[in-house]
């Protein structure tokens, strides 16, 4: 066993490619659950990994003696040790720790290659000449660091351990899989052409960043897909909500009219007899109209969220004026459009209440047809600021993932009837207007 070769695997190569997975690993698995202990797992990790490279280091020169081609499988047994080292440390499937690594992996490949078609430019050597082999380590890892930092932005702080946990670990596996193979492929083709064909090295170095840019895009489709198949179950579930919320309503409002009408034949009763005093009665009856004033619009549902939201209004000072024509909207089911038109008022009515301008808590809600069209329309006045981007609203609250499902679901109502959406904000003013082509 050639010793110096391994002390230089366990000294130079194995590190650097240690530190770059791990690096990746740790960015990536940051918001996962952590074990019990997680500091000293990690420490405890770290130390172990030391022995382990060095057992690796002579396992190298073996294999590199006996074929340099099973070398590339060197590092894939490193990279299972981080993977391994991942599950020792965070509480989490291991479809979701490969996912982490595979991403680590395919990032440390496109610095990789990207360094080396940096070094055919003759640029290392001119920096390894005045700083040595420090000089070639600086460049090496600042590259990884930049890499690191453009794709933090693209692609890793859009991720939601949620969202991971979701991700199917066969398909992880299958990209595994994939990104290994290419790796094991590419690593024994450029050691063979390597400084004897510049093209061929340089066409590989190319294809590798394009296979590792090609998994990353991969990995951050299947969390896009994941996410928006969550988002469509909340939404779901919010209609089931709504249509179990829809039920109670009418029936509470309806045993509400019963009751106001019964309370004001017993006042009637009371008057006749003389014996509250009628300022006293009035009072009452003016309680009663509070809540005996259902809106009468001709359709249900609508009737329905326009008497719920009357009643928190006028309780808070919120003016809510209404103009419809709900025939206009008969196309829609009674369901679907106590969801739409409650969560637009629900939004305007969240807005308002915050103002502190009495006069200003108002809220214009119509329907009606312009043309071809049915126009349903909002307006209200909001304090703060509100980012509207090419027609979407964009929730600048903390916790955004758990936010603005509200307007999700009034977009995908509006889509399921073949309708647009277009917001509007001027002057501390919100305006949305939903079009529905015209069924005339």
């Amino acid at each position: 066993m050639n010793m110096q070769l391994v002390m230089s695997w366990f000294s130079f190569y194995l590190p650097m490619f240690f530190v770059q997975i791990v690096t990746g690993e740790a960015v990536l698995a940051f918001r996962l659950n952590r074990r019990k202990l997680f500091w000293v797992r990690a420490g405890g990790g770290l130390l172990a990994s030391a022995a382990f490279l060095f057992l690796v280091a002579m396992l190298a020169s073996v294999l590199l003696a006996a074929s340099p081609v099973l070398v590339s499988f060197i590092y894939i047994i490193v990279f299972l040790w981080t993977v391994a080292l991942l599950a020792f440390c965070f509480k989490e499937s291991f479809g979701t720790l490969l996912f982490c690594g595979v991403a680590a992996y395919a990032l440390h490949t496109f610095s990789y290659r990207l360094f080396g078609l940096i070094e055919l430019t003759g640029f290392v050597r001119i920096v390894t000449d005045v700083l040595g082999n420090h000089g070639y380590l600086l460049l090496f890892h600042s590259l990884f660091a930049l890499i690191m930092v453009g794709a933090y932005f693209l692609f890793i702080r859009n991720i939601n351990r949620k969202n991971i946990a979701r991700v199917q670990t066969a398909k992880v596996i299958a990209i595994s899989t994939v990104l290994l193979l290419v790796s094991i492929f590419l690593s024994d083709w450029i050691n063979r052409v390597n400084w004897q064909s510049l093209e061929l090295t340089i066409i590989c170095d190319i294809f590798s960043c394009l296979c590792s840019a090609f998994i990353l895009c991969l990995q951050s489709g299947m969390l896009q897909q994941v996410g928006y198949q969550q988002e469509l179950e909340v939404v779901n579930e919010l209609w089931k909500q709504d249509r179990r919320q829809y039920e109670l309503s009418r029936e509470s409002i309806d045993l509400i009219n019963v009751k106001c009408h019964d309370l004001r034949f017993i006042i009637q009763t009371l008057r006749k007899g003389n014996g509250v005093p009628d300022d006293e009665l009035a009072e009452i009856e003016n309680a009663i109209s509070t809540y005996d004033g259902k809106a009468n619009t001709g359709c249900e549902p609508l009737d329905t969220i326009l008497t719920e939201n009357s009643l928190y209004c006028q309780k808070n000072g919120i003016t809510l004026t209404c103009m419809t024509d709900a025939s206009k909207l008969s196309f829609i089911s009674s369901t679907d459009l106590y969801s739409l038109v409650g969560n637009i008022l629900s939004n305007a009515v969240e807005a308002t209440v915050k103002i502190p301008d009495v006069e200003k808590r108002i809220i214009n809600f119509q329907v009606k047809q312009v043309g071809n069209l049915i126009l349903v329309a909002a307006q209200n006045y909001f304090v703060g600021s509100l980012d509207v981007q090419d027609g979407v609203l964009i929730s600048h609250k903390e916790d955004r993932q758990n936010h603005g499902y509200g307007m999700k679901s009034i977009r995908m109502l509006v889509k399921k009837y073949n309708g647009g959406i277009d917001i509007q904000v001027h002057d501390n003013v919100f305006y949305l207007q939903i079009y529905f082509p015209s069924a005339a």
